[in-house]
């Protein structure tokens, strides 16, 4: 699996002018042996075109243009961050000049985004080197109107944002990528765990790089001074510029004086050029360092982290630590996830209990209105038969009195009469207990018992 890479380097005003030279092609790098000049024509900048352009100049226009005026700068303030965006050399072989040019759009855009297209100075695509590959500059100007890169990398929490939600952009984008791995995370590999150790040295050597390209600022900024002292007539004398006049204000009543400091001062210019000479030495010896350590890193990070910093890494017993801490945060990640998952399935079940009883509660509802329905039903019925009863009471008493006058008109026995008598009361009760027995069972049958 491949992945998406994204990097930020923090840079200083002495250190601009050596990234413009490399950036821009400029000059012919003895240091970097990736570079083809024979593709160099395939490179390109989204913001620029192909239009060349001074670091600095660009710069000091976005700081004038989005910075509070009057607003003073630190000589040593970070003026400029730059982004290198690539990935590994399968992804790209992998997909077509067209989809390499969109993976690099796709970066553009997602920085332009989260940074402000103001504040992007050039976005250059390299193709002449082993990997393609994209600078963006970035001139931290804040949305207040300060320059301050502290508030946008000031903390680790930042750049690993930055991780996530490149990767996250680019797979919305249909760039499926793994996120690079960043030394804040816990899982890291130990060859790269390892490798880190070497940052040390790539710091020591960086910041050795920008003191010389400081130096040689200062000796450019002072040989321009030199040659920018134009002659003019004063009064048939050779003259000098009034800032110049003033720092040799001698030189206007004694030409031997100054015969013998222009002698000085293009002796000190000489001398200035050899230093100058020395340092682009320096600065040679220390980017093939730098690079020495970077091919060491890229062709076998393995077998350097081994060679390098096996000792060191023991005698802090850093790996020991570091496996402990990765067992205990794997300890606790398995813990949350288990009481997560439980209590998952635990809402879960809440939740079909909560639609259950829902349920239960819609149809007790119904139960006890359709229950309601048939009790009104059943006290109309009750009413009714109440009424019935009184008939069939007073039917039955009507027939017991017919039946006792035709025994009296036949003359049957005065005891069968009287028994009849007697017995009259009990014969209409069983008679109509009978019908009531009769009546509940067909109340039972249609679920209508109260």
């Amino acid at each position: 699996m491949s992945y998406s890479i994204i990097r930020m380097q923090k840079m200083k005003s002495p250190a601009i002018k050596g990234i413009q030279f490399h950036n821009e092609r400029e000059r012919e790098s003895e240091t970097n042996p990736d570079i083809n000049k024979a593709d160099s024509h395939l490179n390109y900048d989204l913001i620029n075109g192909q239009k060349q352009i001074d670091y600095t100049e660009k710069i000091d226009q976005v700081i004038g243009d989005n910075m509070i005026p009057g607003k003073k700068i630190r000589k040593d303030a970070v003026r400029l961050a730059e982004f290198l965006i690539t990935s590994d050399k399968g992804f790209f072989e992998k997909i077509s000049p067209e989809e390499q040019k969109r993976y690099f759009e796709t970066a553009h855009e997602f920085l332009a985004d989260r940074y402000g297209q103001q504040n992007l100075i050039y976005a250059t695509v390299h193709h002449d080197e082993k990997t393609p590959h994209m600078h963006v500059g970035f001139v931290p100007v804040t949305e207040d109107g300060r320059l301050s890169a502290k508030d946008f990398f000031g903390q680790k929490k930042q750049l690993v944002s930055l991780q996530d939600d490149f990767n996250k952009f680019l797979k919305q984008n249909d760039f499926e990528l793994e996120r690079g791995v960043s030394s804040s995370r816990k899982h890291l590999e130990t060859g790269k765990y390892k490798a880190l150790t070497f940052q040390d040295m790539e710091k020591e050597a960086q910041e050795k790089y920008e003191r010389t390209m400081g130096n040689i600022q200062k000796i450019d900024d002072k040989t321009k001074s030199l040659t920018n002292i134009e002659a003019k007539k004063v009064l048939g004398l050779v003259g000098m510029k009034e800032k110049d006049y003033k720092s040799l204000v001698d030189y206007a009543t004694n030409g031997v004086v100054y015969q013998l400091q222009a002698e000085n001062l293009q002796k000190e210019l000489g001398q200035a050029k050899k230093e100058v000479v020395q340092l682009k030495s320096d600065i040679q010896i220390g980017q093939d360092k730098i690079r020495h350590y970077y091919k060491d890193v890229e062709e076998n990070l393995e077998v350097l982290a081994e060679k390098k910093a096996l000792e060191k890494v023991k005698q802090s017993n850093v790996v020991k630590t570091y496996g402990e801490l990765v067992d205990k945060y794997n300890g606790l990640a398995h813990k949350y996830n288990d009481q997560a998952k439980e209590k998952k399935e635990l809402k879960e079940k809440v939740s079909d209990l909560t639609f259950q009883n829902r349920s239960y509660q819609n149809e007790n509802r119904e139960l006890k209105f359709e229950n309601g329905t048939l009790k009104e039903k059943l006290l109309v019925m009750s009413k009714e038969f109440s009424a019935f009863k009184e008939k069939v009471s007073k039917v039955l008493n009507y027939q017991v009195d017919r039946i006792k006058t035709w025994l009296n008109i036949n003359n049957v026995e005065r005891d069968k009469i009287k028994f009849l008598d007697d017995n009259r009361e009990k014969f209409v009760e069983d008679s109509l207990a009978k019908m009531e027995k009769s009546q509940k069972l067909k109340q039972q049958e249609q679920g209508m018992e109260l």
